[in-house]
């Protein structure tokens, strides 16, 4: 497999995105760009869909991986439900399939931080199982349980949606041990917060309690807002880490020929209608070129070709909209995810 994988079209664009793995307290970079272009190429067609290979997706983990096998997993759906279900790993691959695109986010990323990625995933939805063990009316909330001692909860109705999925599968391959394996849950629109890996046990409880992430002051709801980041400028990645870049007039990548500036942006719920991009600190702002995923649970892909006139310094910013938000420039509360405006210096030599 390709260091980074696009999908439709495969002739039109080649590269990749910036991706972390978070494990033990370690930390890689890769080194390559959003997209592989050069300024005569600005006007390409983006891909239809952008994926982390799974060895630089990125791992964020309350603690070591357990040690499962798919023989001795087990997923109960227990407490406040009329029939509780014992499920088995046979169970999950026997029911309906289905693959999918889905971007996850760690709650605790910086405004413009790589803790992002986005997978094809395969699996079945959770409803058909949470409908046969039939819920009772005075439960109030889900608490989804790992292998690893982990727990979060989440509205008895917000889990009782055919897009909350039981998942097995990760670009194509069974989920390895940091990702969850034999399976995890994946729920639209949250932060990886609200999705265990290595799920064991969904609790229907009557009374509200706050989960391990939640009690330590993160949110409760962590749903994710809107927000765009950029990636690239030129040939160069950005990200909150390395947040300047410098441009030779001439050249391959001169700044004369133009200049590639792309990223990504995200909603919970709505699709991105626009992805606004300023080369003056905000002082005037230009509408980029997007891709349009099939959800909005799947990142969408911008770029904007930027003429200077002239050399200096300059500072580059990009922001999302939907119908319902214009992602703020400051976002002073991380604690629920941040949707700030990244801004990066970019210097024009002479």
């Amino acid at each position: 497999m390709k260091r980074r994988q696009l999908l439709q079209p495969l002739s039109s664009v080649t590269g990749g995105i910036i991706a972390a793995r978070l494990l033990s307290g370690c930390q890689t970079m890769t080194e390559e760009p959003l997209f592989a272009l050069h300024p005569q190429q600005l006007n390409q067609p983006l891909p239809e869909h952008l994926v982390i290979p799974v060895g630089e997706f990125y791992v964020q983990s309350y603690a070591q991986p357990p040690q499962l096998t798919g023989e001795q997993w087990q997923l109960e759906i227990t407490g406040a439900v009329q029939n509780p279900l014992r499920l088995t790993l046979s169970d999950i691959l026997q029911a309906a399939q289905e693959e999918f695109y889905l971007t996850l986010e760690c709650i605790g990323d910086a405004t413009g931080g790589d803790q992002i990625g986005n997978a094809l995933w395969r699996g079945t939805s959770v409803l058909p199982f949470l409908q046969e063990a039939r819920v009772q009316p005075e439960a109030v909330e889900w608490v989804l349980h790992g292998a690893d001692s982990y727990e979060t909860t989440l509205p008895i109705a917000d889990v009782l949606r055919p897009d909350v999925r039981l998942v097995h599968q990760m670009n194509g391959q069974p989920l390895t041990p940091a990702h969850g394996y034999p399976v995890r849950i994946l729920i639209p629109g949250r932060y990886g917060q609200k999705q265990p890996k290595w799920l064991v046990k969904m609790e229907a409880i009557t009374r509200s309690k706050q989960g391990y992430w939640e009690r330590q002051g993160w949110s409760n709801r962590a749903e994710i807002p809107t927000h765009a980041m950029t990636r690239q400028i030129q040939t160069q990645r950005v990200w909150n880490r390395q947040t300047t870049a410098s441009l030779k007039p001439s050249g391959e990548s001169g700044w004369r020929q133009g200049v590639l500036i792309a990223g990504i942006a995200l909603d919970r719920a709505l699709p991105i209608q626009t992805v606004m991009v300023s080369t003056d600190g905000g002082q005037t702002w230009h509408q980029a070129r997007q891709n349009q995923p099939p959800t909005p649970h799947e990142w969408t892909l911008w770029q904007y070709r930027w003429q200077p006139q002239q050399p200096g310094h300059h500072t580059i910013m990009a922001c999302a909209i939907t119908q319902r938000e214009t992602q703020p420039i400051e976002d002073p509360d991380r604690r629920d995810g941040s949707s700030g405006v990244l801004k990066i210096q970019v210097m024009l030599e002479r």
